[in-house]
């Protein structure tokens, strides 16, 4: 499951949004109940599957003594977990502590992150699209050569 793309959407009064089409699609392709988990992550909201987060758990449970800067990302994504339905036309439901984390307002963009999607405020979209990200080196690093 790759999610690819972005869409502007608008929370309701009651914090819910509609997924992309194809997202909605995704989910319910992978997962016949369509539950993902929610939680926070690069102080944005991201949705990933019950299965992703059992092996989040795993990874992070076999490392020895985590520094305290690693120790503050495991309690974000604890504190953050939510599972949610996505419903039939896609729509799921942001809890409340997750749309301040997140700082959700009104207006969103919900965007693929390939195995997961994540929920940005529109402003930070904008800025997103706004810095310079020059990754040169690390591709090089890496021996990764875009093909285009």
């Amino acid at each position: 499951m790759k999610f690819k793309g972005h869409a502007h959407r608008s929370l309701d009064d009651k914090g819910r949004l509609i997924l992309p089409p194809e997202f909605k699609d995704l989910i319910r392709a992978e997962s016949p109940d369509a539950v993902m988990v929610l939680t926070i992550y690069d102080k944005h909201v991201i949705g990933i599957t019950p299965e992703q987060w059992t092996l989040l758990e795993s990874e992070l449970d076999g490392i020895k003594a985590p520094s305290r800067a690693l120790q503050n990302i495991i309690r974000l994504f604890n504190l953050g977990y939510t599972e949610i339905k996505v419903g039939k036309q896609g729509r799921i439901a942001i809890p409340a502590h997750l749309r301040k984390s997140g700082k959700l307002e009104k207006e969103v963009v919900v965007m693929g992150a390939g195995k997961r999607f994540e929920i940005w405020s529109a402003e930070s979209f904008d800025q997103l699209l706004e810095e310079d990200n020059d990754v040169s080196a690390e591709l090089a690093e890496n021996n990764v050569a875009l093909p285009f």
